[in-house]
């Protein structure tokens, strides 16, 4: 019988994934025992797909010419909750439109909302690359509230580490505020989102867990898992890596 085969294709990654379903489960598979849901269960499996889906669109979009900065408040200007904190965000971008377009260079960028329980807040935003001028002076002219703080993206293309910690800042804010005023994270509208390539593999009662690793590419080692879905079927997957980075000027077209 058949499996499935996803694969999806940003920037300097490739993530494949292979598994069965009831849909089309392989013959003799002895499938596992059914994992019971519960809401804490339902919990983490939105975590990750969020994480997964806030991932790829990182990847297809930035690359390490573009930045991850931190925006703070000033003690005395912290906000009373993360609507506000969407306030200050919303002329901050307003200001950070005008300085890129005058530029002649498109604005992109994912920002997530951190508020703790003692007060403290933070915009963390990711940033494309704006032309000649230099960013801190920029965020200087267009956030008011605090300190900025600026790092250059710097693993080659692929950002999972930060997704991972954009959904940790969400997920205080949550428990901050007792729910999340707004979206998990906020992306700009011209933000590309490839799709995943998902197939049925036929004329083969089962995949096996091999990688095949084309020219050009190397095998992110910690990226392979192996385990079982929540309905107790095989899945494999695993992460490529492309060894040149990609050309920025492709990006910024």
């Amino acid at each position: 019988m058949p499996y499935w085969k996803l694969v999806w294709r940003g920037g300097t990654v490739v993530e494949v994934m292979k598994y069965h379903s009831a849909r089309y489960p392989c013959i003799g598979e002895r499938r596992g025992k059914r994992q019971k849901e519960s809401t804490l269960t339902q919990i983490k499996v939105n975590i990750r797909l969020a994480t997964r889906n806030l991932r790829w669109l990182m990847n297809a979009n930035f690359c390490d010419d573009d930045y991850l900065v931190t925006l703070d408040y000033k003690k005395d200007m912290r906000p009373a909750s993360s609507q506000a904190m969407q306030g200050d965000m919303s002329r901050c971008l307003r200001k950070l439109r005008k300085a890129y377009k005058k530029e002649g260079v498109p604005l992109k960028y994912i920002y997530v909302k951190e508020r703790g329980p003692r007060g403290a807040a933070h915009i963390h935003m990711m940033l494309s690359e704006c032309g000649t001028r230099n960013i801190a002076r920029i965020l200087k002219e267009c956030w008011d509230k605090g300190g900025i703080h600026i790092d250059p993206l710097n693993t080659d293309g692929q950002y999972a580490k930060v997704a991972e910690y954009f959904e940790k800042y969400a997920n205080k804010t949550i428990e901050t505020d007792g729910e999340l005023i707004g979206k998990r994270y906020y992306p700009s509208r011209n933000l590309i989102r490839p799709e995943p390539v998902k197939k049925i593999i036929r004329g083969v009662n089962t995949y096996y867990e091999n990688i095949r690793v084309p020219e050009g590419y190397y095998l992110e080692k910690d990226s392979v898992i192996s385990g079982k879905t929540m309905e107790g079927y095989d899945y494999f997957s695993y992460t490529l890596h492309k060894l040149e980075q990609i050309n920025t000027v492709r990006k910024r077209e």
